[in-house]
């Protein structure tokens, strides 16, 4: 018996993630960021090496010119990238308005869809008088996830042919821009999750595997405020390494870091100057009550009946909620949808996307979205799902629905 314990033992993985990922989410103790890697800074030249983009013939628009981009690669975690924010000023906002003004939309899936039948627009009947309402109970802060083009299914953790949508044109130029950049000239968006994180909220540890194509990279944007990510390996064996991640900064998982464990256990205020300069450009920081929220007027206490929204929950106790597919993939009919500017984005071209962002920058109050950034950070994530040669609407003939035999790459 003491034999086959000391065997089991010997046989069982160390698990140096939790460790790491709980010393950055404890709320008990002063944060210690001694050893948190911050690209944007002076301290990192010992852990990370700079990488050499690709510069395409064309400039995209409200991006800088790619030779003036800033990019890094962890030296122990080959094929984790960082791209320090590349969005010229203020083009962030066209990205943070598709993620709440349209993303969430139907007939995309969210985590609201297991509970109720929630309105198409969230973020419409949750604003008034160009305020959104802040607090926990509203559907806007509950909002956690929604999902583009292959609807995912967190429960089985897998995309169906059969629950497939449209991906938006805009979101898929600017990827395939980006991956570009490394060297990817086919790559295809096909399958988008955007996470909205509050200020408690946190990302358990986990790898991304259910895409068929795991040979194409992952590419994650970040807006708002900030996060501590941590980055492992292919196992929990791997202790993981602590990076701090900002607004506008794209985070790409290519390679031997594509099938690695990744979490974000703690979501913290971004540098008042950065932020200011990213969505505002003209300098000097504005200090009014417009822009700055105060955090006591909204109720940041942590909610613990709500982990059952987030499809990482770490909670052993708890699984991600069944999906109501039926009243998430149908629209209302007698429900009067708004139609927003950004829409167009859903079908442009590149050269129509520059003259949009412009028209929707210079044309729409920002008040409402800083005010739910100053207490919010929004991650858009972006794969590929099928193989190079596979097009998306030849889903239904190539992936039947819930056969799932992943080939390996």
């Amino acid at each position: 018996m003491a034999t086959e314990l000391s065997n089991a033992c010997c046989n069982s993985e160390i698990d140096r993630f939790k460790g790491v990922y709980k010393k950055y989410k404890r709320r008990d103790v002063p944060l210690n960021v001694q050893n948190v890697i911050d690209l944007h800074g002076t301290s990192y030249s010992d852990d990370v090496i700079s990488y050499t983009l690709h510069e395409p013939s064309e400039k995209f628009p409200g991006l800088k010119p790619v030779k003036d981009w800033k990019a890094y690669q962890l030296k122990n975690c080959e094929g984790f990238i960082v791209i320090n924010n590349p969005f010229e000023p203020k083009y962030q906002r066209y990205w943070v308005e598709r993620c709440l003004l349209d993303f969430p939309m139907k007939p995309n899936r969210t985590n609201l869809d297991a509970h109720m039948e929630r309105p198409s627009q969230v973020w419409h009947s949750c604003v008034e008088t160009d305020r959104p309402n802040l607090r926990k109970d509203s559907l806007l802060m509950k909002l956690r996830w929604a999902t583009l083009g292959y609807q995912y299914e967190w429960n089985t953790k897998e995309y169906f042919a059969d629950r497939v949508q449209s991906f938006p044109d805009d979101l898929s130029h600017l990827c395939t821009y980006i991956a570009k950049t490394l060297g990817y000239s086919n790559y295809s968006s096909e399958a988008g999750i955007v996470n909205y994180y509050r200020m408690e909220s946190t990302l358990m540890g986990h790898t991304d595997v259910s895409e068929l194509d795991k040979a194409a990279p992952l590419i994650s944007f970040s807006f708002g405020q900030s996060c501590i990510f941590l980055i492992g390996g292919p196992t929990k064996e791997t202790e993981p390494i602590p990076v701090f991640l900002n607004s506008g900064d794209i985070c790409l998982m290519t390679g031997n870091a594509r099938l690695s464990y990744h979490a974000v256990p703690r979501i913290l205020p971004g540098n008042r100057e950065h932020l200011h300069a990213c969505f505002h450009g003209d300098g000097g920081i504005d200090v009014t009550d417009d822009q700055n929220v105060a955090i006591h007027d909204i109720d940041t206490e942590h909610d613990l009946d709500e982990t059952e929204n987030d499809p990482y929950s770490d909670s052993v106790h708890e699984k991600p909620p069944v999906i109501n597919v039926i009243d998430s993939m149908k629209i209302n009919q007698e429900e009067n949808t708004i139609l927003t500017p950004t829409q167009s984005g859903n079908r442009c071209s590149v050269t129509e996307l520059g003259d949009l962002m412009k028209t929707v920058i210079d044309g729409t109050d920002w008040t409402p979205f800083q005010d739910y950034l100053n207490v919010s950070r929004v991650n858009l994530n972006v794969r590929q799902v099928l193989k190079p040669g596979l097009e998306l609407g030849s889903c239904p003939d190539v992936i039947k629905p819930c056969d799932r035999s992943v080939e390996k790459t």
